[in-house]
């Protein structure tokens, strides 16, 4: 079985599990899982990816996420990044945020460029509100994870230390603060996470995770629809708290710790997680959870299920409600993928299933969101033998082993050519962006098959 490169790009919710890096055998979170996963972007009109160690972007790019000087016209060919290449950077992680880019190389040391209003990109003030080059974060800091949110970049270092950089406005930084003045690079304090170090991260849309060595799982940011487990809300109603410091979430399942968890990941007002076991569970609004809450088509899908609310008093979960108990979604998951709405699954077959918020239609698959999610984990007809996922906040690239690329979803900015409709699976084949890998490696080279 070929193993699935994952890379997400989306504005709300990634993270990602890391199980070692070439350099080393690094963090290595659990003995059963091999899953590793070299991308995490979550942009909103722009695709990326890796091949061969360098970084691919086409798409929207006047905000500068191109990274090769200049604006970019979003009907200009796909393009590497020159400025990384030309230094003989070899990347191994990319993530993003809505018009943000950052990247770990193969030394640990991290880049960012594009959008940097909140210093989300660059980290640092001075450099202005885009960034069109790529520049050093962080450097001889041994990184060896990379994670974003909306506006946010995190990053986890090999002794297991977390560094954030970018927008506080729901508590994101973990410095005590809601606020809309940019933060700087700052490291969190270890004694927020029990003393113990980091050895996982995640962000989403206006969240972050990590989990320590001892098992034991963090969040903040915005917690929208309990989604970390806290109960706030009389009756499980719709609601926001504003988490400044990481608070340990204690209401996992039955016999799991943070020590099974191998991604863990999430989206606006949701949770979600993967353990080495194949299990997906998630929490937070119940029509973001792939449990069968949400339409298909113009049908209201609403099962059975009563939950105690923050007072104890017992409430029909309805499909816009909180449910604030790790739910299980599906098992036999090698690859976990989370952004604004809803999720994306790989198998051990090669398989994709999604799920996540939907919207009633006139029949099945005629929104965005039907196309995209699903009231409860779909399984998407695909092209090919399944190599590697990339993915934004509401599109989906995947490549199979015959070097062919399809797009799905929202399709604004040329992402998947000169058409703005949405595109149904099993996708659009996007042979302008193989053409021009062609190009750049060679007749024979077969895109999509690593990075």
């Amino acid at each position: 079985m070929k193993l699935i490169k994952l890379m997400v790009l989306f504005a709300s919710c990634l993270c990602f599990s890391l199980f070692a890096n070439e350099r080393t055998d690094a963090v290595m979170l659990t003995k059963k899982s091999t899953i590793r996963v070299p991308t995490a972007a979550n942009s909103v009109d722009t695709v990326v990816t890796i091949e061969n160690g360098e970084i691919w972007v086409w798409g929207y790019r006047a905000n500068g996420m191109q990274g090769n000087g200049e604006r970019v016209a979003s009907n200009a060919p796909p393009d590497r990044v020159h400025p990384l290449i030309d230094k003989g950077v070899y990347i191994t992680q990319v993530a993003s945020g809505i018009h943000h880019l950052i990247a770990l190389d193969d030394q640990g040391n991290v880049w960012g460029w594009g959008q940097n209003g909140k210093y989300h990109a660059g980290g640092y003030p001075g450099l202005g509100t885009h960034i069109f080059t790529p520049r050093l974060v962080l450097e001889g800091k041994d990184v060896v994870m990379i994670n974003c949110g909306e506006y946010t970049s995190f990053a986890l270092t090999r002794s297991g230390e977390v560094y954030a950089w970018g927008s506080s406005f729901w508590g994101q930084m973990a410095n005590g603060e809601t606020a809309a003045t940019p933060t700087e690079v700052h490291r969190i304090p270890q004694s927020y996470f029990h003393d113990s170090p980091i050895v996982l991260i995640g962000a989403g849309y206006e969240s972050a995770w990590a989990i320590n060595d001892r098992g034991e799982v963090f969040a903040w940011g915005d917690e929208e629809n309990e989604q970390y487990g806290h109960q706030y809300l009389p009756g499980g109603r719709w609601g926001h708290e504003y988490r400044v410091y990481p608070m340990q979430i204690t209401s996992l399942p039955p016999g799991i710790s943070g020590e099974d968890i191998v991604t863990i990941t999430g989206g606006n007002r949701y949770t979600a997680f993967l353990t080495s076991e194949g299990e997906v569970y998630a929490m937070g609004a119940a029509n973001h959870l792939g449990i069968g809450f949400g339409y298909l088509g113009n049908t209201l899908y609403e099962p059975e299920l009563y939950l105690d609310d923050v007072n104890g008093k017992r409430y029909k979960v309805r499909f816009d409600l909180s449910v604030p108990i790790p739910q299980f979604v599906m098992r036999d998951v090698n690859t976990l993928y989370c952004r604004y709405g809803g999720c994306l699954a790989v198998t051990n077959e090669n398989e994709i299933f999604t799920w996540g918020v939907t919207l009633g239609a006139s029949k099945e698959d005629a929104t965005l969101w039907q196309i995209m999610y699903g009231y409860k984990a779909r399984k998407r007809e695909i092209i090919g033998n399944l190599t590697k996922v990339d993915g934004g906040k509401e599109h989906v690239v995947y490549w199979n082993d015959e070097g062919r690329a399809f797009g799905v979803g929202w399709n604004n900015h040329n992402k998947f050519g000169d058409t703005s409709r949405p595109v149904l699976w099993p996708g659009k084949e996007l042979k302008f962006v193989t053409d021009e890998m062609k190009k750049a490696y060679g007749k024979d080279f077969v895109p999509g098959q690593g990075y």
